[in-house]
């Protein structure tokens, strides 16, 4: 499976999906919970963003294949399901709580998720990642 690193027109999917649901940068900023200026950063693929900006875009309806791997084929690809969007967030979260190297940043977070739903959509019986996983992950990235 082909992973394209958040930097690889993230930020121009996310603009996509913005202008598809007839969001301005303010409007959606308003509804997740961040400025505007936030928002033109992520577009722009200045700053990586949070995991929690991520699933608040999820449950306005941005398409989360699309944004986070750049999949836009016909039929339009099933969506995550909200609940593992909530699963794979958490999971990451306790890892990073487990970590001995301290916090990690918001891309090796984002990119862990990916990994995660990666594997999701190849093999959704072979979840989750196991801490060993995680860790030879870490040591990739």
């Amino acid at each position: 499976m082909d992973i394209h690193p958040l930097g690889d027109g993230f930020g121009e999917r996310m603009r996509t999906e913005r202008k598809r649901l007839s969001l301005t940068q303010e409007g959606l900023a308003e509804r997740v919970g961040v400025r505007q200026q936030t928002v033109l950063q992520y577009e722009k693929g200045n700053t990586s963003p949070t995991l929690q900006f991520i699933y608040a875009l999820h449950g306005i309806g941005f398409n989360m294949q699309y944004l986070l791997y750049g999949r836009d084929q016909a039929p339009p690809p099933r969506d995550f399901p909200p609940e593992m969007i909530r699963y794979v967030s958490e999971a990451v979260t306790q890892f990073e709580q487990k970590f001995a190297g301290g916090a990690l940043s918001n891309e090796t977070r984002l990119r862990m998720m990916l990994v995660l739903l990666g594997q999701y959509v190849e093999q959704p019986s072979t979840m989750p990642l196991t801490e060993a996983q995680a860790r030879s992950f870490l040591a990739r990235s």
